[in-house]
């Protein structure tokens, strides 16, 4: 079955086609940041019109990333909002929890809540921990917040009850009121979107969800309109931050789930392109126009955790931010991607990013209304890119137009042209070896004994740059580098992750409970993953449970043991499990009663194997040369430029050199060699 694969980037909208041949087609666009799906449907339309004679339009699956819900929350672009919890708690989003990020900071701050306070109510109710119902739910109370809501055009409304993760039935009949009153309003259930303990996570992850939940509705609408007219009829299939894709029906129900997606989508291609690669482990690192995502893999699957957190007050401090419970690759993300911007500080140093060119203006050379210099200028001026082969050719840059926006900055930093563009680009380097080796660190991993997986837009320019700076021996460049992200959707599975928190100690564990939760949980994602057309005997269930000590603030996540095992066994290969998890994080364990708190479900159909792009590249792999700067050599110097697609199997490229694709370029200095292997990959080693 063919599939179009789209992932929406800051600066470019990537493609990949897989036609009814099984050959992969990649495409490029740049971006529309004030409608993204003008820039789907260009780029859909352009790969139809191209190979439409290779594909049963009938059977046609189109797959999905994007930015527009993470866009919303950091840009505070969703819509006006409401927020109902148990009278008395409304004020929860701005109290937060008793968390500080900064245990000495008398002026600590954090985000201001997506929520305004005026649009915070209290509804009259009260459950208690163990399900007694303490006060009725005052119905006249709810109807009354109605009203209050439609007379201020709120347009979404979450609703986060005491105990509902639990106990549902107030919010559900919440739910009903506010249809009632309000028919057109979007109405976004804790007990829904994350039935988990933990009142203000639970609420901030609802309220990021009611924020964005009308703006991915409507984007996910329109293409499944714009589609239609070209007679696509099948859902859309998203790609959600833990790695698997969901129907269109759910993306637009649980927004909040595809906030990563796309980083997510490379991270399933990275560990992908390793496997192949012959690598067990490797670091992922994906650059593109606005971002950089580095991830560790260890043994061939990106490392999924139960939190996040986004829209930092401080970048990159934890508790800084809004926190949401949902399943998430795990990764590290720095604010240097092609469009960042670089500036003097009030210090006098050179500073990069976090602000970005996106695609509009754009960088400098882009000639589309940029005027500050970037990272992608630096890059052009210092040879790594090139202006006439840029996204193919299809795409014209101006190398004179960067220079001159770098020469503002020189001027103003007293330093020659040169220095100005490689102090650029070696600082974006910098900042995100330091990130990948404190990432690596975190992990209880040395990032000299991994290789690199280096893609998107701008990975292959600064990944020699980077595996140099932490040390790394080898660094793989995938074919299609540039489009990586859309790749890794084709190979993604259908896949849905369901969590319950129900806590039970060990010593009172109930077989009969626990086979009733995960029953219901094993079939609500079957009902996820048959949507997207996958079928029920293909499906496969893993479980998890999030365990501590008694008495304890915080869970590690561990693996369920089969029911299916006797009431013995079952307990201590479940005990066995979280002392050996405990002991590996924290050098020892506690004498106390252990107990389970959530249980988790990830239900998947089967995961597709990764096609090699073809190209129509012929003749000759050397297509000429261009002067490069090398800090090595401490100057420019003439360098090959390769073709990746026309390099032969296994002859070796020494640096310096530079290996372009249609929709990136690979770096190969002077302390590294290059050669293209059996798969495609383009392998530097360095020395």
């Amino acid at each position: 079955m063919a599939k179009l694969a789209f992932d929406t980037g800051g600066t470019f909208t990537d493609f990949a086609l897989l036609d009814d041949t099984g050959a992969v087609h990649l495409h490029k666009v740049l971006s529309t940041p004030l409608n993204p799906a003008e820039a789907v449907v260009q780029g859909v339309s352009e790969l139809l019109a191209r190979f439409g004679d290779v594909i049963d339009i009938d059977r046609l699956q189109i797959l999905g990333a994007t930015t527009v819900v993470t866009n919303a929350v950091l840009e505070r672009k969703g819509v006006e909002t409401g927020f109902i919890a148990t009278a008395g708690f409304q004020d929860m989003l701005r109290i937060r929890n008793e968390g500080r990020y900064d245990l000495y900071d008398l002026n600590l701050r954090y985000p201001e809540p997506l929520v305004t306070r005026a649009n915070s109510y209290g509804a009259k109710e009260r459950v208690a921990a163990d399900g007694e119902i303490v006060a009725t739910l005052d119905e006249t109370s709810v109807r009354e917040i109605a009203t209050r809501l439609k007379e201020k055009g709120v347009r979404s409304v979450a609703v986060c009850l005491l105990h509902a993760y639990k106990y549902p039935a107030h919010e559900q009949r919440v739910a009903a009121l506010l249809r009632e009153e309000c028919p057109d309003i979007f109405v976004s259930l804790s007990s829904s979107v994350c039935p988990e303990m933990r009142e203000f996570d639970r609420a901030s992850t609802t309220v990021v969800n009611a924020y964005t939940r009308p703006q991915m509705a409507g984007h996910v609408a329109h293409l499944q309109r714009e589609f239609a007219r070209q007679g696509i009829e099948r859902q859309v299939l998203w790609m959600t931050s833990s790695g698997g894709l969901v129907p269109s029906s759910r993306a637009a129900e649980l927004p909040v789930r595809l906030i990563e997606s796309g980083p997510a989508a490379g991270a399933v291609a990275a560990a992908e392109f390793g496997r192949i690669a012959g690598e067990g482990s490797v670091l992922s690192f994906d650059m593109g126009g606005t971002t950089a995502k580095l991830c560790l893999i260890p043994n061939g699957e990106p490392t999924v955790g139960t939190d996040l957190e986004v829209a930092h007050h401080q970048r990159f401090r934890k508790g800084s931010g809004f926190p949401l419970k949902i399943q998430s690759i795990q990764m590290i993300e720095i604010g240097a991607g092609g469009g960042s911007i670089a500036a003097k500080n009030p210090l006098g140093l050179l500073d990069v990013g976090p602000r970005s060119a996106g695609a509009l203006p754009g960088p400098a050379a882009y000639q589309r209304g940029g005027t500050e210099p970037t990272v992608t200028d630096a890059d052009i001026l210092l040879g790594y890119m090139g202006t006439e082969s840029f996204v193919g050719g299809s795409f014209k840059v101006s190398k004179a137009a960067a220079e001159a926006a770098l020469q503002r900055l020189a001027d103003d930093l007293c330093v020659s042209l040169t220095r100005c563009a490689y102090g650029i680009h070696d600082l974006v380097n910098e900042s995100m070896s330091k990130a990948a080796a404190m990432h690596a660190t975190d992990l209880g991993v040395d990032p000299r004994s991994l290789p690199m997986v280096a893609f998107g837009g701008a990975g292959p320019v600064h990944a020699y740059g980077i595996a140099r700076k932490l040390g790394i021996k080898r660094v793989i460049c995938p074919t299609g580098a540039g489009v990586t992200s859309a790749i890794g959707l084709i190979i993604a599975p259908v896949a849905v992750d369901l969590s319950s928190s129900l806590p039970m100690a060990l010593v009172n564990w109930d077989e009969a409970e626990a086979s009733r939760l995960l029953d219901d949980l094993a079939s609500q994602g079957a009902e996820v993953v048959t949507a997207a057309g996958v079928p029920r005997d293909t499906i496969t269930n893993s479980y998890t449970v999030d365990m501590r000590y008694v008495g304890q603030g915080h869970e590690i996540t561990v693996p369920l043991p089969d029911l299916a095992l006797p009431r013995e066994a079952f307990l201590a290969e479940l005990t066995t499990n979280f002392t050996r998890l405990y002991r590996e994080l924290f050098g020892r364990t506690v004498n106390a009663a252990v107990e389970i708190i959530t249980w988790r479900l990830r239900a998947s159909g089967a995961k597709d194997k990764v096609a090699r792009p073809r190209s129509s590249s012929a003749g000759s792999a050397l297509k000429g040369r261009r002067p490069v700067y090398f800090q090595e050599l401490g100057e420019s110097v003439e360098t090959p430029v390769y073709d990746h697609y026309s390099l032969p199997v296994g002859e070796i490229v020494q640096g310096p050199a530079i290996v372009e694709q249609r929709e990136s370029t690979a770096v190969v200095g002077p302390s590294g060699a290059a050669h293209v292997d059996a798969h495609g990959n383009l392998v530097i080693n360095i020395r």
